[in-house]
């Protein structure tokens, strides 16, 4: 009798056991957060405006703090947008790619952003974390903030200065390596040998042979003739830089002076939030049409200032 019913207990326990064991539910398998290969980096590029609506990139995968590509870090002052046109915005996104919706937009021009400190690759470009104007936070493509220095605070700065002592030296010794160390990591160099010619772009390593290079480039058109300026960066800008910075030219902080005469705007709207220096050499005494200048625009990269860009003004016909 008693071996019967303990037959029957057990049987009713294991019977109970494998009702419990068909109802737990399988985890689903872990989701990869890390985005998809990207298209290439975003960097500026002769004649065309870089607009934040046809260069962010796609990244098709939600982010999680710690996943794969994120980093955060301690972030201190404030961004401006930069390389953007007047007639375009810089979006911000629900997430680091064009994938994402569109939640608000910076102009041109803003500046005053605060970054969180977390950022995040997709493919060769860097996505930021901002604050949003609206509330929370959002994610815009970083090749266009850039650090942004007050007017005041960079013209007091000696170390601007001694860089552009620097760019003397550089400029008659044909120092590559030197010139390429003065170069911005993030941005490159832009050099314009006329205002709304065509810009010429150097990276760091490009900028260690622009001295020795003989590639022909076209600077875009002459005012007055209309005729393409070509030759190598040796040919064309050099002597002209050369010819304004050892002559010992005023020094004009983020002041154009009347070059507005020969230009609406000598300072590119896109440029706005980078800061520059006007190196001008004055006409000669009654030959007052042999005046030259070079706007120097100053990208600082971590507190430290470096080479943004080149722009070249002469009296025209």
């Amino acid at each position: 009798m008693h071996k019967k019913i303990w037959i029957s207990t057990s049987f009713f326990t294991i019977l109970m056991l494998a009702c419990s064991i068909s109802f737990v539910e399988t985890p689903p398998p872990a989701i990869n957060q890390a985005p998809g290969n990207e298209g290439a980096p975003m960097t500026p590029t002769p004649q065309v405006d870089a607009g934040p609506t046809v260069v962010d990139s796609a990244a098709t995968e939600s982010v999680q703090p710690g996943s794969n590509g994120s980093t955060s870090g301690l972030v201190t002052g404030k961004y401006g947008v930069i390389l953007v046109s007047s007639k375009d915005v810089l979006n911000i996104r629900a997430g680091p790619g064009v994938e994402y919706a569109v939640i608000s937009r910076f102009k041109s021009t803003d500046h005053g952003i605060i970054r969180t400190g977390r950022s995040f690759k997709v493919g060769d470009q860097e996505w930021l974390e901002v604050q949003n104007p609206r509330g929370a936070t959002g994610w815009v493509n970083g090749n266009f903030l850039t650090e942004y220095i007050d007017p005041e605070v960079f013209c007091e700065d000696g170390s601007v200065l001694e860089l552009m002592d620097k760019l003397v030296v550089v400029m008659s010794t044909f120092d590559g390596t030197g010139l390429s160390e003065m170069v911005s990591p993030l941005h490159g160099l832009e050099v314009r040998y006329w205002r709304y010619g065509n810009p010429a772009h150097y990276d760091r390593s490009e900028a260690m042979d622009i001295f020795t290079s003989t590639s022909e480039l076209n600077w875009g058109p002459a005012p007055g003739s209309g005729q393409d300026t070509l030759g190598a960066f040796s040919e064309i800008p050099l002597p002209k830089l050369q010819e304004v910075l050892t002559t010992q030219p005023e020094r004009h902080c983020n002041d154009s002076l009347d070059l507005a005469t020969f230009s609406l705007e000598p300072w590119p709207n896109e440029f706005t939030n980078i800061n520059f220096y006007n190196l001008y050499k004055p006409g000669s005494p009654g030959v007052e049409l042999d005046w030259r200048a070079w706007l120097v625009g100053i990208e600082y990269v971590q507190g430290t200032p470096y080479l943004f860009s080149l722009i070249h003004f002469q009296w025209e016909p």
